[in-house]
């Protein structure tokens, strides 16, 4: 099956894959990989100063250093009917929004995209660091609902999508990411990173395949999440 990332890798690299058997499994030495039956969507960082205007990265560049410009609004064509399928499947929506140092929370760049809009029943959760879990109550709100699986979609794939990631499996949770609903500034690092992932904490796939496991989860969902920004 052809990856996102095979442009990136050698003959010899694809062999270490295989023969390893992280195509087949994951890493060998732990569970990496596999869906749970409550599953939750985590949002991470879709903000205003962020994702930019729909214009070339380097014209959003030069009007905000941080902003992506067309490289996250193409990824937000997967994203938004995404996100209204996991709602529609009554999955927990939660969001991150990264607050830099010298910003307070109200300050108008750092909100959510008007697109991806939080519901009333959403929890949106304030961080200063990379991961979704370093800092917040994220870890208490998914053990509360009894989530088994935390589907991640947003920005970047080598930072703040990876960290979290990281984070979720090493706190036992399974991981999800529709490869297509992650982006990042640098194509190289979001295919790398891709990589790294899918070989050793996540299961990273199409968009299509994602929505395919949450209508096979069934009706085993968490209960609804009071809105609450912390």
């Amino acid at each position: 099956m052809t990856q996102i990332w095979d442009d990136l890798l050698s003959e010899q690299d694809k062999a270490v894959i295989e023969a390893a058997g992280y195509d087949k499994r994951g890493a060998s030495s732990f569970s990496s990989r596999g869906f749970g039956k409550r599953p939750a969507l985590l949002i991470i960082d879709m903000q205003r100063f962020i994702v930019g205007d729909d214009v070339p990265i380097l014209d959003a560049i030069a009007k905000e250093p941080i902003a992506m410009g067309a490289v996250a609004w193409r990824a937000m064509e997967h994203i938004q009917p995404f996100v209204m399928t996991c709602r529609e499947a009554g999955l927990p929506v939660m969001y991150t929004r990264i607050i830099p140092t010298g910003h307070t929370p109200d300050d108008a760049k750092l909100a959510i995209i008007d697109a991806l809009r939080p519901h009333t029943n959403d929890i949106v959760l304030d961080k200063n660091y990379p991961s979704a879990f370093y800092g917040t109550p994220l870890l208490t709100h998914l053990v509360q609902r009894h989530i088994d699986t935390v589907i991640i979609v947003g920005n970047s794939t080598s930072g703040c999508v990876r960290a979290t990631a990281v984070d979720a499996r090493q706190m036992g949770f399974n991981v999800v990411i529709p490869h297509e609903c992650v982006f990042d500034r640098i194509e190289a690092s979001h295919k790398i990173n891709l990589l790294d992932l899918w070989m050793k904490y996540a299961e990273v796939m199409s968009t299509e395949g994602v929505v395919q496991y949450i209508q096979q989860a069934g009706e085993q969902r968490a209960v609804p999440l009071q809105n609450k920004t912390m």
